[in-house]
């Protein structure tokens, strides 16, 4: 009896009083939120439409509708707060598909899709800002315009967005080496694709300014997160590989737009 009055002058000096059918009882300690693990898979998957198709300063087709799809696959094999900050397995597809303006090749059942890329590899992040990646660039023509190349592919980019804000430049620069047959890097006397020509090998500087619009929006979120872009290039061709690829036109424009998601 004691017990239960002691029982009662506590329930009564508590702020609130039961009403009936209530218990009376201490609020359950909140359990510890736990951090969603990220995912080790990412990447991204979008198309492209434009108005030419250059490959390393050599015109590949023009003045038609080109549809450019992708399908970048990511794996995470580390991440660390050290020099070494991101290893990353990349595994990018990418395809050329188009109205070809080429004779179409004997037997050929493919004759609009042009090209069809594939370049496993790796990607280091070191420092935080820079980034150097190495592949195996594979370029196959289902519509048999070209044989298969293999390509040693390595890139290095620097991230100057902490400096220059909305003016980044985010220079890079591009390595590639024949390996293997030819991406349409060589020349033999002047003639380009020949497969008698030794190997190429390509070389390129350049930097990607851009600006972001809407970048904190969250509509729609629920359908993830996606990108839309329009950008334009300007090439100043040499004058050998606009004679055989350009009409020996050495000023070409191109647009393209695209729009993509992440996961």
């Amino acid at each position: 009896m004691t017990l239960a009055a002691l029982f009662a002058a506590v329930a009564l000096a508590g702020s609130g009083i039961c009403r009936a059918g209530q218990a009376a009882s201490s609020p359950s300690p909140t359990p510890p939120v736990q951090e969603e693990k990220k995912s080790v898979f990412s990447g991204s998957v979008g198309v492209a439409l434009t108005n030419a198709y250059i490959f390393y300063g050599l015109v590949q087709d023009k003045d038609t509708p080109i549809a450019q799809p992708y399908l970048n696959l990511n794996l995470t094999l580390y991440e660390g707060e050290g020099f070494l900050n991101d290893v990353m397995f990349m595994l990018p597809l990418w395809s050329s598909i188009h109205d070809i303006n080429l004779p179409a090749p004997t037997g050929s059942s493919n004759k609009a899709w042009f090209e069809f890329d594939i370049s496993p590899g790796f990607m280091f992040t070191f420092a935080k800002k820079w980034t150097f990646m190495v592949s195996d660039y594979i370029y196959t023509s289902p519509g048999d315009y070209f044989a298969t190349s293999h390509n040693l592919n390595l890139g290095l980019s620097y991230d100057d967005s902490d400096l220059l804000g909305a003016f980044a430049l985010k220079p890079h620069f591009y390595f590639q080496q024949e390996l293997s047959k030819h991406a349409g890097l060589a020349f033999e006397d002047g003639v380009p694709f020949s497969p008698d020509a030794p190997q190429g090998q390509y070389y390129e500087f350049g930097i990607g300014p851009g600006y972001t619009f809407g970048e904190k929006s969250t509509y729609p979120s629920s359908y993830g997160s996606w990108t839309t872009s329009v950008g334009g290039r300007y090439y100043r061709l040499g004058s050998t590989s606009a004679f055989y690829t350009n009409f020996s036109e050495r000023d070409q424009g191109v647009f393209a737009w695209s729009i993509g998601a992440e996961f």
